[in-house]
């Protein structure tokens, strides 16, 4: 890749901006090691970026895939997406360039070999769980390999994470923070061995390298090492405490938004030095730099890309620039103009040679994507083969000048505002697609990007695991459609379980050759699940309809309940009531009229409560809905006291033992077996609660194995003449997974008030 040398990034710099703060040119290399989007610590990026003018870097392990999303419906690689653009959003705040090692988030683990298990599996599809893992011993060292590799292109100075080595006992983190501890630790020298992964090295600009010190954050004072004063100015007018905080609001689909003003603000941040090269200078005493003692090395050695050198604020972007589209094809031509500048333009692949060039002066050129570019659209496919952030295609303008020789001093760098593209995309619906043995629809919605093309075909397949296609069609659409539908039955005597639907599309003619794009998704033909005969239901939706599509599947008639029916306690000729994932956080109107539910439920209704968090749940915290001055604390929620707590079960084949065998819920409408425990996906559940009222009965009990057993995964408890249902189980993520046990249990809970009398 043609990246740009430190020292005439420098030598270019225009003059700061009136009032800002002059930091002395500083050729160090900072890069921070985080396992989630929401895991690096901004505010030491924020003060080394800021107020120390180092290069620093981020390097995410995940993208965060496993999470929860607190802004919609989106989950698994959709939500990654969603969190890397944020990610990508705050970075620009910080002055960071991010880098991604495109580890797949699974969920919390408590354990660092089944992270390392987990990541060692291929994964042709994040929704496919049929490929064995390998043991934890390969996945150690292939991430360790990966994270060498970055090591020795970045070639950092210090290290730096918020994760340790600890993998027992209190102290152990998430079992993904561990693995970024330990393979930290495993990177830290075996980067410099030139023995060590050699094909590394037979790529231009990577070299064996040594960073000089590897920190671990520490929350105590009295044990650090480093105390980083990050509260220090970045700017005259900002703290690099203020600026982490401006940056952390945009993870908003982690809840940020509303988290980051109360908890992320510090004035120093502590570490502990957990390794030191060889012959690296002494750490003084007291020390208030994480590179204080270290002979730093010449600026002309540290590079940067033309886009993260303009994103740091180290040199100008192009004025005015601009694309006659904003996506392309390989093989498309494009229109590309700015404001004139005494120096000649280049465009660049990101880690390719200049394709194309402006003379110096001109304001604009016509540029052909060249065959090779890779896509970076749809983001939820393309973002796994990218290793960074930043543009597809890299802008650089050198001016020359009659007393330099070489390329000229860089005066203006960046990446162009432009999307890379297949010719045609098809996009399946992003959940598991539920099939029925007499007749489906499947919509696929179809983009063409190549202005070239004029048909598109598409072909889609239902396949079984070792079996013949259960069905194969063909379309041909024009390329301006969007929309091609498949319907078909599958035929009566086709067996329940689980399938895959396969779609392909190829557009004709093309700017340039191209491979066909393929989506899929896994299927599933569910045996006949059904609520009891006759049920009503309303719900409180949260983000998405998971739960009321499925409600409805299985033969409920369902209603939605709007702010006005919460207002006014309208639940008349309900027996059930469903609170989705996180309703308490996202819907107001739920914990203004909760009391009306409750009345509800004394009055002989049945009312069911789905996963919620702590902050948002436990009487007496702040109301998370609410400013933080207003000191408004969140109410009861529950008839009787029901306190949620840190724990959970992360295994999703941990074991289930049935506390009270004879209840009714767990006869009917469906006999619940063992094997309806089965099939689960990611986890059992979160955030059980830990403390309630010897009124609710506990009617399942699970663990982790190692762990104490929860007996809080369904409580149930009678008020007045009705009951309440409280489960931290993520019934919603096995509700769309189409797990065929979750959806008998969940129709039995639902149904109690037809079944349990």
């Amino acid at each position: 890749m043609h990246r740009l040398p430190l020292a005439l990034l420098f030598a270019a710099l225009t003059p700061p901006a009136a009032g800002a703060q002059e930091a002395p040119a500083r050729p160090l290399v900072v890069m921070n090691l985080a396992t989630h989007p929401d895991d690096e610590d901004g505010a030491t990026l924020a003060y080394y970026r800021g107020n120390q003018d180092a290069v620093v870097y981020s390097v995410l392990f995940t993208r965060g895939e496993g999470g929860q999303n607190e802004i919609g419906p989106d989950l698994y690689e959709y939500l990654g997406a969603i969190r890397t653009a944020e990610t990508e959003a705050a970075a620009r705040i910080l002055g960071t360039q991010v880098w991604y090692l495109n580890q797949y988030d699974f969920g919390f683990s408590r354990w660092a070999d089944e992270t390392f298990a987990e990541w060692s599996r291929p994964r042709p599809g994040f929704w496919d769980t049929s490929t064995p893992a390998a043991g934890a011993g390969a996945g150690r060292e292939s991430v360790t390999a990966r994270l060498v590799y970055l090591i020795r292109r970045l070639r950092p100075d210090v290290v730096f994470t918020n994760h340790d080595t600890v993998t027992v006992g209190a102290g152990a983190q998430h079992g993904h923070h561990q693995a970024v501890g330990l393979s930290a630790w495993d990177a830290f020298d075996r980067a410099a061995d030139p023995s060590y992964h050699p094909e590394h090295l037979l790529e231009p600009g990577v070299e064996p390298w040594q960073p000089q010190r590897l920190f671990i954050r520490s929350r105590a004072a009295g044990a650090a090492d480093v105390a980083v004063p990050v509260a220090a100015p970045c700017s005259d007018a900002e703290a690099c405490s203020d600026r982490a905080v401006r940056a952390a609001v945009l993870h908003r689909s982690q809840g940020f938004d509303l988290l980051a003003p109360r908890f992320f603000r510090r004035d120093t941040t502590y570490f502990v030095l957990y390794r030191a090269a060889s012959g690296a200078g002494a750490l003084p005493a007291g020390a208030t730099d994480l590179a204080a003692g270290l002979t730093l090395r010449d600026p002309a050695t540290v590079v940067l890309s033309p886009d993260a050198a303009a994103a740091s604020g180290r040199v100008p972007g192009l004025s005015g620039l601009e694309t006659s589209t904003p996506v392309a094809v390989p093989g498309q031509r494009v229109d590309v103009r700015w404001a004139p500048v005494r120096s000649r333009v280049t465009f660049q692949l990101t880690d390719g040679a200049p394709f194309a060039a402006a003379p110096a002066g001109a304001t604009g050129a016509t540029i052909r994507i060249p065959d090779d570019a890779s896509p970076t659209v749809p983001t939820v496919r393309a973002m796994y083969g990218r290793d960074r952030a930043g543009a597809p295609v890299q802008v650089v303008a050198r001016q020359s000048g009659l007393l330099r020789s070489g390329p000229g001093a860089v005066t203006h760098a960046g990446g162009l505002p432009l999307e890379i593209a297949p010719p045609v995309v098809v996009t399946l619906p992003r959940a598991p697609i539920r099939l029925d043995a007499r007749a489906n629809e499947v919509r696929v919605a179809v983009q063409t990007w190549d202005p070239a093309a004029r048909t598109v075909r598409v072909a889609l397949r239902v396949e079984r695991a070792g079996a013949p296609a259960l069905h194969a069609d063909t379309v041909t659409l024009a390329a301006g459609d969007t929309v091609a539908v498949f319907r078909f039955s599958l035929g009566d005597a086709t067996p329940a379980g689980p399938a895959r639907v396969i779609v392909e599309a190829t557009a004709t003619p093309t700017s340039a050759p191209a491979e066909p794009f393929v989506d899929s998704r896994p299927a599933a033909l569910l045996p006949p699940i059904a609520v009891a005969p006759g049920l009503r239901v309303g719900i409180v939706r949260s983000y998405d309809r998971t739960t009321e599509d499925a409600l409805r599947a299985m033969g409920a008639d369902v209603v939605a309940l709007d702010s006005l029916d919460l207002a006014l306690g309208r639940f008349d000729g309900l027996h059930t009531i469903v609170l989705d994932i996180r309703a308490y956080l996202v819907r107001r109107d739920l914990r203004a009229h909760n009391e009306r539910l409750l009345s509800w439920v004394r009055a002989g209704g049945h009312l069911v409560v789905g996963y919620q968090k702590t902050f948002e749940w436990n009487a007496g915290a702040p109301d998370p809905t609410q400013p933080e001055e207003s000191g408004i604390v969140n109410p009861d929620f529950a008839p009787f006291p029901l306190e949620l707590g840190r724990g959970r079960v992360v295994r999703e084949d941990a074991r289930v033992v049935l506390l009270t065998p004879d209840h009714a819920v767990f006869h009917a409408p469906h006999e619940i077996v063992a094997a309806d425990w089965d099939g689960w996906v990611q986890e059992r559940g979160l955030y059980f609660p830990g403390d309630y009222d010897p009124r609710y009965s506990e009617l399942l009990e699970m663990n982790d194995p190692g762990f104490p057993p929860l007996r809080s995964a369904l409580l149930v408890a009678p008020a007045g003449a009705g009951t309440f249902a409280y489960s931290p189980l993520v019934w919603y993520r096995q509700l769309e997974a189409l797990s065929p046990g979750a959806w008998r249990i969940f129709a039995n809970i639902v149904s109690m008030p037809l079944t349990a009398r």
